[in-house]
């Protein structure tokens, strides 16, 4: 049923560019708090504001290197441009306790805002990446992390399958670096999840174990179909040999 609850969600979202829903009494009601660049937050939010704080946290950390993180440069190597271009926008949820189906609206809502906002396509798109934060989880730990990782579980295919990426950050966060399984590059100060383009070097949160079979054989078809003509050949073999697997495990 929570599935089918989430794909409901992910597949009802209409145009609406002004953030307003219509109620069944004709209302005109907000879902979703107003997006801004980074440049607008760092001019206009106090420095112990939420979304400052998670600008500090993309610049400091993100946009730059990391003893542990099993490379050169910075820890998300696409930050540093989108930062350049000021193409990450931001958001954040005031409310005090937000829930799992609240919170899944305003993300599916952010799908359709995320495909109509410019750059739409070309190289820059690449780096169009909106974070939406969720400060009053952070003070709720672990269950405010569950929280966050139940949105982003339950609607990933819905976004992948359109060549978006959702991804999760909270303190709690366990999911390892690519290339030094001690590092938690997803471990974040405040709550938030992040929309952004699929691109090439996502592969392995798509072939991961830890999804069924027909999950992964979803995420694959989809990132095959969606960038398969621009893959390297060894990413393209082994996205071939995943979905095969996947296939075979489902016989």
């Amino acid at each position: 049923m929570e599935t089918l609850d989430a794909r409901a969600r992910a597949h009802s979202i209409d145009e609406r560019p002004s953030g307003l829903k219509q109620d069944d009494a004709g209302d005109r009601q907000p879902i979703r708090p107003r997006l801004m660049r980074i440049s607008e937050i760092n001019r206009n939010c106090g420095t112990m504001s939420p979304l400052k704080t998670v600008c500090n946290w993309i610049n400091e950390f993100l946009a730059s290197p990391h003893p542990q993180s099993g490379r050169l440069g910075s820890v998300c190597p696409f930050v540093p441009i989108a930062l350049r271009l000021d193409t990450i926008w931001m958001a954040e949820v005031a409310e005090t306790d937000p829930s799992y189906e609240r919170i899944s609206t305003i993300i599916t809502d952010y799908r359709n805002v995320f495909l109509n906002t410019e750059p739409k396509s070309g190289p820059d798109a690449i780096n169009k990446v909106f974070v939406v934060v969720f400060p009053s989880l952070g003070g709720s730990g672990c269950d405010g992390a569950a929280i966050i990782d139940k949105v982003q579980a339950s609607l990933k295919r819905y976004f992948v399958e359109i060549g978006l990426m959702l991804g999760e950050f909270h303190a709690q966060n366990e999911s390892p670096g690519l290339r030094n399984p001690e590092f938690r590059p997803l471990r974040s100060p405040i709550p938030m999840l992040a929309i952004r383009q699929m691109v090439e070097s996502d592969l392995p949160f798509l072939i991961r174990d830890k999804y069924p079979p027909q999950e992964r054989s979803s995420f694959l078809r989809s990132y095959l179909f969606r960038l398969g003509g621009t893959l390297s050949e060894v990413k393209f073999n082994e996205a071939v040999a995943g979905l095969i697997a996947a296939e075979l495990a489902m016989c």
